[in-house]
């Protein structure tokens, strides 16, 4: 507002305060006589006192309502004063090149710093650039660029956690107030797409009425604004997440196992090490809803997977004791499963375990047949038979002797 706006604005409320100090001077003149009323409550009221309570009345409302008008007057007289001063401080701080940073506000301008670089040795211009190392100790690929996830400012990052019990980074709440909010979140971060009310409404609460289920749904809706901000996208009739703005750890997944497909076995040991680390527990633990029981099943095989192939890699390093673990781990996920048993079995034929390897198979055979009917796959029997007849040493054994010749003869 300029100049003459405040002006004419503080004479404007002058003006008005002194109009309704005269008319609260007029009325003080014109105040009613106290009405007379009778000695004794038996007595009739006469009209003269009814008529004259309700001039005072009407006379103390006026009275009343004059002096808050008052009292608004000032105080907006007052503001337009304290406006103008707070203006001029604001322009007079613009006008800096550089803000100041007092004891007050240093946590806004902390957070742009980024954080210090530890350099260990000195190298040449000749020599080559060092490698970066994973999370888990493990060299990343040639020319590959760490990503905003790897760093340690990534659990600021704004973002959604979904395996392993449902965690929001980056906000004030870890976790949503309502349980259909988390289910909400959860559902759009799996979908990866815009999704249209009607099919949240029939996945949130399925079977139910939508216009009963609808008042909830908005509940929802609104919460996970609030906890998003814009990174909650709503157009027209769809919803969806701005993975722009978010960082979902299944997106990192997705990422991670396809940059170990195209690293050498070093490289893919590391990545595949990095995308375990992002499973904290059960996928989607506490979200009880219909559709989570294939997507956790989908989960939970790519974690046995990556399990599978880390022991690989392990064996083929000659670790047969880092495979093993690897083996049991991914076992553990999946009984149905037959590859980390088998890679089991290779890991303990490596050590040197026979009786291991025959206790393992037959175990295997039991629960197959105890939990589903099943057998070993034909696979799996073929694997067993040829580690038993390496470790018994098949090629070395003795002849047959005559009387069983003689005797298989005559069974003939």
């Amino acid at each position: 507002m300029n100049t003459r706006g405040r002006v004419a604005r503080r004479l404007a409320a002058i003006l008005a305060a002194a109009t309704v100090v005269a008319a609260l001077a007029v009325a003080w003149t014109l105040r009613p006589a106290f009405p007379p009323f009778p000695h004794s409550l038996s007595a009739p009221l006469p009209t003269r006192a009814i008529s004259g309570t309700l001039d005072l009345a009407a006379w103390t409302v006026f009275v009343l309502l004059d002096l808050v008008l008052l009292a608004k007057l000032i105080r907006r007289a007052i503001q337009g004063t304290a406006g103008r001063n707070e203006h001029r401080l604001r322009h007079a701080f613009a006008s800096r090149e550089k803000p100041v940073v007092d004891g007050r506000d240093w946590r806004v301008h902390a957070v742009a710093l980024a954080p210090p670089v530890l350099r260990l040795g000195l190298r040449s211009d000749s020599e080559p650039e060092p490698e970066l190392i994973g999370q888990e100790g493990s060299a990343l690929p040639e020319g590959h660029v760490r990503e905003p996830g790897a760093s340690a400012d990534h659990r600021q990052a704004l973002g959604i956690r979904l395996l392993g019990p449902l965690e929001l980074t980056g906000c004030k709440k870890k976790q949503p107030r309502r349980q259909a909010t988390a289910e909400l979140l959860a559902y759009l971060a799996i979908q990866r797409r815009p999704v249209s009310r009607d099919e949240l409404l029939e996945a949130l609460w399925p079977g139910d009425d939508p216009r009963r289920s609808a008042a909830r749904f908005y509940q929802a809706a609104s919460e996970a604004r609030k906890l998003l901000g814009d990174a909650f996208v709503r157009a027209r009739d769809t919803y969806n997440l701005d993975r722009e703005q978010l960082r979902i750890d299944i997106d990192d997944l997705d990422r991670l196992r396809e940059q170990a497909r195209d690293a050498d076995e070093v490289h893919e040991l590391g990545l595949i090490k990095r995308a375990l680390a992002l499973f904290l527990g059960h996928p989607l633990a506490g979200i009880d809803a219909l559709w989570t029981e294939s997507e956790q099943r989908r989960l939970t095989a790519l974690r046995a997977d990556l399990l599978e192939r880390a022991g690989r890699l392990r064996l083929e390093f000659d670790d047969a004791t880092g495979a093993l673990e690897y083996a049991a781990t991914a076992a553990a996920l999946d009984a149905s499963n037959e590859r980390p048993v088998q890679l089991a079995l290779e890991a303990e034929a490596a050590l040197g375990r026979r009786e291991a390897v025959a206790d393992r198979y037959e175990r295997l055979a039991r629960e197959l047949n105890e939990r589903f009917g099943l057998k070993p796959s034909r696979e799996t029997t073929l694997l067993y038979r040829r580690l038993l007849s390496q470790d018994s040493g098949e090629t070395s054994r003795p002849a047959p002797t005559a009387a069983a010749t003689r005797g298989s003869q005559d069974r003939s």
